[in-house]
C-alpha cells in the first residue's frame, strides 16, 4: 500500500464517542489516504479508546498523564511519518470525498504556510442548524482587558469562491500544514497545556516569512463546546499563561509590559505568574529559538490585520 502524504493528527480527553464519529468520517471519506494518529490526552472515561484505533487503522499514543493538546499535538507532528499534517479535533464531520487530496495540492503549491478549512458549526450529535461558517480569522491584539487580548475573531464573510484566501490567524480546529515547515517555525514550543494555539502559530507564520490561508473548497463540520468547556483541568490560568507567553516570545518588551500589566488586573493572575515562572527558562527558550527565522518585525502583522478588518485584500510581502 502507498504511504499517505497526510497524517490526520487527533488528540482528546473524554471525548467518548466523537473519536470514533470522527475516525469513521475521515475512513469513509478518504479510505486509507489518510494516516491517523490518535492522542489519548489520559482519559479517565473508561472507553476503550485503542479498540477505536485499531477498528479504523489508526496509530494510538497513550499519555499515561494529561499534558494538554498544545504538547500532544506536537508530540503528534514529530511522531507523523508523512510529509504533511492536520491536526483536527476529536469531534469532526467531514462532507465530500477526497478532501485530503484538495489539502494536499494546496500545500504542494505553497508549503510555507499554515491552512485552515471552512468551519462548519455543528450541535451536539453531529447536526448542523443553519449556524454561520466560519472562514479563518483575525487577531484582537489589545483589548480593554486581558480576556480580550491576544485572541482569534471569526471571520464569518465569504472570501472566495475556490482555491485559498489569506488571513490573518486560523481557526477552526482543522489546521494543515507542511510537517517541516510546521516544526521549522517552532510549533506551539513554549505553550503549555491547554489554550492559545492558533494565535501563536498563526503570528509566528507571517513573522517568519509564511502566511496563514483558509483553504475555501474544503468545509469540515464542529462540534463547537457547550458551556461545559474544554475536558483539561486548570483551563484558565494555563489559557492566561499561554497568551502571556505568546507576547514573551514574539513581542518586543513594552508589549509584554502592556500584556503582564492587564492579567496583573484579573483575579487568575497569580496562579497564572505562577505557572509562568516555573517556566520561564522554556519560555526563554522559544523566543531565542524563533529570533533566527524572524524575517518581520511586530507591525508587519498589525498592519495586515487592521487591512483584513478593513476588507482588504492581504497577502505576504
Amino acid at each position: 500500500m502507498t504511504m499517505p502524504k497526510l497524517t490526520a493528527v487527533i488528540c482528546f480527553a473524554n471525548e467518548g464517542e466523537e473519536v470514533e464519529n470522527t475516525a469513521r468520517g475521515i475512513r469513509e471519506t478518504c479510505g486509507d489516504a489518510v494516516d491517523i494518529l490518535l492522542i489519548n490526552d489520559a482519559s479517565t472515561d473508561g472507553l476503550d479508546y485503542e479498540s477505536v484505533a485499531d477498528r479504523y487503522g489508526c496509530r494510538y499514543l497513550l499519555n499515561e498523564e494529561q499534558i494538554g493538546p498544545a504538547h500532544a499535538r506536537h508530540k503528534g507532528a514529530s511522531w507523523a511519518k508523512t510529509e504533511n499534517i492536520i491536526f483536527l479535533d476529536s469531534h469532526m464531520r467531514f462532507y465530500a470525498d477526497g478532501w485530503h487530496r484538495i489539502i494536499n495540492d494546496i500545500i504542494d503549491n505553497d508549503p510555507n504556510a499554515l491552512y485552515c478549512t471552512r468551519s462548519r458549526p455543528l450541535q451536539r450529535g453531529g447536526l448542523y442548524e443553519g449556524g454561520v461558517v466560519g472562514h479563518g480569522a483575525s487577531l484582537v491584539f489589545k483589548a480593554e482587558d486581558f480576556n480580550k487580548s491576544l485572541q482569534p475573531k471569526w471571520n464569518t464573510n465569504s472570501l472566495a469562491v475556490s482555491g485559498t484566501s489569506y488571513i490573518p490567524c486560523i481557526l477552526g480546529g482543522n489546521y494543515a500544514s507542511r510537517r517541516a515547515y510546521f516544526l521549522g517555525i517552532g510549533g506551539y514550543r513554549g505553550l503549555h497545556r491547554y489554550g492559545g494555539e492558533e494565535a501563536l502559530v498563526s503570528i509566528k507564520s507571517w513573522l517568519s516569512g509564511g502566511s496563514c490561508q483558509l483553504i475555501e473548497d474544503v468545509e469540515i463540520g464542529h462540534i463547537y463546546r457547550d458551556a461545559k468547556g474544554a475536558p483539561w483541568s486548570g483551563n484558565i490560568k494555563y489559557y492566561h499563561f499561554n497568551k502571556l507567553t505568546t507576547a514573551a516570545i514574539l513581542f518586543d518588551p513594552p508589549d509584554f509590559d502592556h500584556y503582564k500589566a492587564q492579567l496583573k488586573a484579573l483575579p487568575e493572575a497569580p496562579h497564572a505568574f505562577k505557572v509562568y515562572e516555573s517556566r520561564r527558562h522554556f519560555v526563554t527558550r522559544a523566543r531565542r529559538m524563533f529570533q533566527p527565522i524572524r524575517r518581520h518585525p511586530t507591525d508587519y502583522i498589525l498592519d495586515l490585520n487592521d487591512a483584513f478588518l478593513r476588507g482588504e485584500k492581504i497577502s505576504p510581502v
